[in-house]
């Protein structure tokens, strides 16, 4: 089974965060044959002031983006086309993906932390939202991500969160066949939030935490097909905490290189797996995170 990006739009401000999207969406192009779209989207109305001629300003700016864009290397035998977007970079984006029946988007954000500022501004988190297809998150590398197997292939680990919904279903899907395209490990996880249990009574607290990983073990194998179940004791894991932050560490205690996860909504990140969790993932997480589209 192979995850069909037959089309990938990468945008770009052209900053070192931009890059390690690029560098990134070109690799899976490549892998996949891809047909790339580096787009970079600009909107003269935010530089213009009072006495400027707009028409002017807007026509410096396309030329300047069109040299800028001329300027960013891909690899050798990619196919690729270059766009110069007009208008509001998060709709442009949005819209384009939506012209080109895009298969997937992939965007850069700056630094880690639940803090950190997206590309371009809250761009990306706009396109999260509204995106038609899947969006891949990228992170800039704060040093070397060390894996037993090769980074020959874009990704050698990768874990799923889930909460057992549909829209979970559907992202384990394309979990299952990136693990298989890339030769990967996979890992599954669910994480108990134990801030919802409300009795302070210790004993009552251990009754229902064991019920409730005893519940997720067996949701999680009901999930899985056969082939992964042979492997469940080292893939399959029931964690507690606060789960943005349990599946953030999870990835880096496992040296993972990317987390999937699902959206709910039919054409936006209105809620998102496990809630507001998936917001906090693709913050704060140190590793890639994408998030697959809920389908009607």
């Amino acid at each position: 089974m192979k995850s069909r990006f037959e089309r990938i739009v990468i945008p770009t401000d052209f900053s070192d965060t931009a890059q390690t999207a690029i560098d990134l969406g070109a690799k899976l192009a490549g892998y996949y044959k891809s047909q790339v779209d580096l787009v970079n989207a600009i909107d003269a109305t935010v530089y213009a002031y009072a006495g400027y001629p707009f028409a002017s300003l807007s026509k410096e700016l396309v030329s300047s983006a069109e040299q800028a864009l001329k300027r960013v290397k891909l690899p050798a035998g990619l196919n690729e086309k270059r766009f110069v977007l007009s208008g509001n970079p998060a709709t442009e984006i949005v819209e384009h993906a939506k012209r080109h029946n895009s298969d997937l988007v992939v965007m850069g954000t700056h630094g880690h932390g639940a803090v950190a500022r997206f590309l371009l501004g809250s761009v990306a988190d706009r396109v999260l939202h509204h995106a038609p297809c899947p969006v891949l998150i990228t992170k800039q590398p704060k040093g070397t991500v060390k894996h037993i197997k090769s980074k020959a292939k874009p990704f050698a680990r990768i874990l799923f969160p889930t909460d057992f919904s549909k829209t979970a279903t559907q992202a384990l899907n394309r979990a299952i066949a990136l693990t298989e395209d890339m030769d990967a490990e996979l890992y599954v996880l669910h994480v108990v939030d134990d801030s919802l249990i409300t009795t302070h009574v210790d004993d009552e607290r251990k009754i229902i935490l064991k019920e409730l990983r005893r519940h997720a073990l067996d949701e999680m194998k009901k999930q899985l097909p056969a082939e992964l179940m042979q492997h469940f004791d080292t893939i399959g894991a029931v964690n507690r905490g606060e789960p943005g932050k349990a599946i953030c560490a999870f990835a880096e205690t496992h040296h993972c290189d990317l987390i999937v996860m699902g959206s709910h909504g039919r054409t936006g990140l209105n809620r998102v797996l496990l809630g507001s969790v998936a917001d906090k993932v693709v913050r704060r997480a140190k590793c890639a995170v994408l998030i697959e589209r809920a389908k009607s």
